[in-house]
């Protein structure tokens, strides 16, 4: 059965400066390890922490701003051409590169990888489900996360 044609579109990128290219390879690496089961649209939407906090507070009912934000479109059986979205806060990827000490282009390939694979049913609320979703990041990312 051939993979489906899963189209990522970025959003506010170029607002924030932000490179894609390093993307490329990572969705090349996520295929390996995720399949494409539907053809459909992704959106990678970045934005600023008053953004996300608001995402955040409707949503999960936390009133902070965090750092990704995953929603998968799929999961009530109402299949569209919208698969899901991911948001990224630059603010949060930026103050968290400089905490952790790698560059701001690392953060958000890892952000971006998190919240890739939430779309795609992994989670990290239990001990399995975290080593399973943080093995496929490393890989992904070619190192420790």
């Amino acid at each position: 059965m051939p993979s489906a044609i899963m189209t990522i579109e970025f959003i506010n990128h170029q607002e924030w400066g932000i490179d894609l290219k390093p993307f490329d390879p990572l969705i090349e690496r996520l295929k390996e390890h995720v399949p494409f089961e539907q053809d459909g649209i992704l959106n990678v939407i970045f934005v600023n922490d008053t953004y996300i906090q608001a995402l955040n507070k409707a949503y999960r009912k936390i009133d902070a701003p965090t750092d990704v934000l995953s929603f998968n479109y799929q999961t009530d059986g109402h299949f569209s051409n919208l698969i899901g979205e991911i948001y990224i806060s630059v603010d949060t990827a930026q103050k968290q590169a400089e905490a952790f000490h790698h560059s701001f282009s690392d953060e958000l390939n890892k952000l971006f990888v998190h919240g890739f694979l939430h779309i795609h049913g992994h989670d990290h609320e239990y001990d399995e489900d975290y080593k399973m979703m943080h093995a496929i990041e490393c890989e992904v990312l070619g190192g420790e996360i």
